[in-house]
């Protein structure tokens, strides 16, 4: 054989054997498939729809409520507008997390959450009587953090509130503007779900960049850097030289920061565990890491992070509400709460996606 042949042969050779070893690095299991099917299936039935269909339910009463208060103009139903205005709050935290297909479409997140809200512009609109709340310009204008603001006030009596708003035609026009926005995109999405998405969503068996697994790795990620910096760590200064600044926390009217920051890390652990809304265990990403055999240290990766979430929840929990109020009086267990969220994000947003062959491909703007 003439060696120009046998070169050639050689790294043909070569190229093969590289190529089976790299579709290997991409197909963590080649022999032995996890069911990720019927992952999906517990994902979409047992998690995301009862979790999205609860918030309609909530979100609806809201509005009912509010339609009985503009009518009536009495101070227990805006009391009970306030009830009602917590419960699709803290409902609201397990649908966040799910910001990809019909809810990316929607922009549910950006459109239902963007806190501190903008004060000024929220009463420049309602002025105004002449806004647009589809304008990006509005989007910290609207949503929960507005109607927060328009149902509490800053050191404002209950009374005074509830006048206020009775007694302002543009002002109740202004809120409900915001709910029906609110139920339009809400209805939106089930729909899609029920319709069409569910079984794109199921059929998506890969784990590349654009599956339904990537999806849900990359935003049960950043809904635990949205926990981690934005409710957590901006409103207790880590991007401020440690200068706490308690007016960006989420619900800063309400007083509601801690139950809706429990409410974010307890659906980013059912999504991990597959634990339905009923409190059920299926199937998840401990069970894919299982699977794989996923190691960390001495032991596998599913024990090191499902002991992280508990010690993450035992932190936060040590937290009195709100943390508008701890970040000045009680600093010292808001960071130790803060320090254990890092650690558990290192373990989700690092080693859970490089076992199960997933790409983070958000940025959270702090390099972690």
């Amino acid at each position: 054989m003439k060696p120009l042949k046998l070169l050639f042969l050689l790294i043909c050779t070569v190229f093969f054997f590289y190529s089976c070893d790299k579709d290997k690095d991409n197909n963590p299991e080649p022999d032995n498939p996890f069911d990720k099917e019927g992952l999906l299936i517990n994902y979409a039935d047992a998690i995301i729809l009862p979790n999205y269909n609860s918030f309609k339910l909530s979100l609806d009463s809201l509005v009912l409520s509010f339609d009985v208060f503009k009518t009536s103009a009495s101070l227990s139903d805006f009391q009970l507008v306030k009830q009602k205005l917590h419960v699709a709050y803290l409902k609201y935290q397990t649908i966040s997390l799910t910001e990809f297909g019909p809810a990316e479409s929607e922009i549910v997140r950006m459109n239902f959450n963007v806190f501190p809200t903008d004060t000024a512009q929220i009463i420049a609109n309602i002025a105004s009587g002449t806004y647009d709340l589809s304008a990006a310009s509005n989007l910290d204008a609207k949503g929960f953090p507005a109607l927060d603001y328009l149902f509490y006030g800053k050191n404002s009596s209950e009374n005074s509130m509830s006048n206020l708003l009775s007694s302002s035609t543009t002002r109740k026009q202004y809120v409900t503007d915001i709910l029906n926005e609110m139920t339009t995109k809400t209805n939106a999405v089930i729909t899609t779900w029920n319709t069409t998405y569910r079984s794109q969503f199921i059929s998506s068996l890969n784990t590349d960049i654009g599956s339904s697994i990537g999806y849900l790795v990359n935003q049960l990620n950043f809904e635990l850097d949205y926990l981690k910096n934005a409710k957590v760590g901006i409103p207790l200064g880590k991007k401020t030289l440690n200068i706490p600044l308690p007016e960006k926390c989420e619900a800063y009217f309400g007083t509601q920061s801690l139950p809706y920051a429990v409410a974010t890390l307890n659906i980013i652990e059912d999504i991990y565990l597959g634990r339905s809304k009923a409190g059920i265990d299926g199937k998840g990403f401990d069970d894919y890491l299982n699977h794989l055999g996923a190691s960390y240290g001495s032991g596998t990766l599913d024990a090191a992070i499902k002991n992280q979430f508990s010690i993450a929840k035992t932190k936060l929990a040590a937290i009195s509400n709100p943390i508008s109020v701890e970040v000045i009086s009680n600093p010292n267990t808001v960071d130790a709460a803060y320090v254990e969220l890092v650690k558990l994000l290192v373990l989700l947003k690092t080693d859970m996606p490089s076992n199960l062959g997933v790409i983070i491909t958000y940025q959270d703007g702090d390099g972690d």
